[in-house]
């Protein structure tokens, strides 16, 4: 009997782990959508610039479904706070960043220097650390 409780709650927790990279994974994909519409908008250079670019950004398709995806992240992460413990799911937000970073290299092709991938490197340690001292 332990050992079939044991795997079930291993079931559980891998569920868990898919969910909180789905909703990290939803949130940084909106970034990138949220950047693809802005550079369409243009950069705002002060605040009476914004008064005239931002209505514009609500009606582009790509901020538009940047906030959708926000929204749908968000969602997901109020499943995954009712399931997990928080010192368990926030620091896994953290991967977010990872993940922008190599959306920012693929997708806009930003020069990402060696530090910032070793950075990269030290928060993915830093999660599995922080997820294992728990």
């Amino acid at each position: 009997m332990k050992y079939k409780l044991s795997f079930l709650m291993k079931g559980r927790m891998l569920k868990d782990l898919i969910l909180i990279i789905i909703s990290v994974m939803l949130a940084s994909i909106a970034q990138v959508l949220l950047k693809l519409g802005m550079s369409k908008v243009g950069r705002i250079a002060d605040f009476r610039d914004a008064l005239t670019k931002l209505p514009s950004a609500l009606i582009s398709p790509l901020v538009l479904s940047g906030l959708l995806v926000f929204g749908i992240s968000a969602l997901s992460w109020l499943v995954v706070l009712s399931r997990v413990r928080l010192s368990i799911a926030y620091p896994m937000v953290s991967l977010g960043y990872v993940a922008v970073v190599l959306f920012s290299l693929f997708v806009f092709k930003e020069p990402i220097k060696p530090v910032a991938l070793v950075g990269c490197g030290v928060v993915i340690i830093g999660v599995i650390l922080i997820s294992r001292g728990l």
